[in-house]
């Protein structure tokens, strides 16, 4: 059987950095693709970021993806591209090669979480300008694939995408590496905390909440500190870890309940961790959130910025050891249902073979 010659675009910011290690492991499995990665870093504005008006990520990374993909398009049968953001000049590739585009979040979700994100609208004009290139470019994909529910809705209501051409396949966990632990640390109760803006992420409505529980209780924050953080007794900080670092799966293994009371967000990875690794999760019902945790299933959805509730169900959770490992089951269970990273980059890869065989043969 011949392999289907293809190229993996994908974004390396947040998130995405670990979808693309995902990605990076299990396609080259496939015996059926001849893959090959472009990484869209970033770090540096370069020659185009010192331009006047061209030093947004939207240029540089929909540039650099067009630029990649031009070289190569002549070799190729079939494309994926993580996000949209980056197929935003790939038009004359897309109408010569199937593609797909995936994504986390549409521009309508990621407005939707603006404020904590520092993020806001422009004037309506430009508005419209910047939903009208997003939805040339998402109907010149030959399918879509979104990260959750909550952006496959908004791309149909809100860009008139056709329901049929979106899949939603999560970016997934390796559950090699996100598992739980044989046995655990000896010591008191524990909850994890990761997420790289501490304040976006809800980092001080949790410092907040943990300062009036009373016990003998352990938290691990693994973030970006503000200048100056006062910790309280308890309380540790672990900068500078990279994902899927040892020293970061010790720290999932070691903990007992994952905490993220974000501000704003849109599917974060460190939930799907979390879930892999056998806990229960708290976190806020913003983004696709309540999608991940079911309220009193595998965790608990709480509002964000209200840490008086947060305080609350981290308290019930860290003092009955029976709620915790049935909602852990719970959470391992949905993982290796939904969030298995090999299965779901299987999906996308079937997803390519489907792309191209739906292509006109060409003239």
């Amino acid at each position: 059987m011949k392999s289907l010659r293809c190229a993996f675009v994908i974004e390396q910011t947040l998130g995405h950095v670990a979808h693309s290690r995902n990605l990076e492991r299990h396609v080259p499995a496939r015996p059926d693709l001849d893959a090959t990665f472009v990484k869209l870093g970033f770090e540096g504005r370069g020659l185009l970021g010192s331009l006047p008006g061209l030093g947004s990520w939207s240029f540089r990374a929909s540039w650099t993806a067009r630029s990649a993909l031009r070289r190569r398009a002549d070799r190729l049968d079939a494309v994926f591209i993580h996000t949209q953001v980056a197929a935003l000049m790939a038009g004359s590739i897309m109408r010569r090669v199937p593609t797909v585009v995936s994504l986390d979040a549409t521009p309508v979700n990621f407005d939707s979480q603006g404020e904590a994100y520092g993020h806001h609208r422009q004037a309506e004009r430009l508005e419209r300008l910047k939903r009208l290139i997003n939805i040339r470019t998402l109907r010149r994909a030959s399918r879509l694939v979104t990260w959750c529910d909550w952006a496959r809705r908004s791309l149909v209501s809100d860009y008139g995408v056709a329901t049929e051409q979106v899949s939603v396949i999560h970016p997934g966990v390796d559950l090699e590496l996100f598992r739980p632990a044989r046995h655990r640390r000896p010591g008191p109760p524990r909850a994890l905390f990761v997420g790289g803006d501490f304040e976006r992420k809800g980092g001080c409505d949790l410092l907040e909440a943990w300062a009036r529980i009373e016990g003998p209780i352990e938290l691990d924050l693994v973030t970006s500190p503000p200048p100056g953080l006062s910790l309280p007794p308890g309380v540790r900080l672990h900068t500078g870890l990279k994902p899927q670092s040892d020293a970061l799966l010790a720290l999932y293994r070691d903990a007992d309940v994952f905490v993220l009371p974000t501000r704003g967000d849109c599917f974060p990875q460190a939930v799907a961790e979390a879930m892999a690794c056998g806990m229960p999760a708290i976190v806020s019902g913003v983004g696709a959130l309540p999608e991940m945790v079911q309220n009193g299933v595998n965790g608990y959805v709480v509002e964000p910025r209200a840490p008086d509730e947060l305080r609350l169900v981290l308290e019930r959770l860290l003092a009955d050891s029976r709620e915790r490992r049935r909602m852990g089951a719970a959470s391992l269970e949905i993982a290796r249902e939904r969030h298995d990273a090999r299965r779901n980059c299987y999906a996308i890869c079937d997803l390519l073979h489907e792309a191209a065989a739906a292509a006109p043969s060409p003239k």
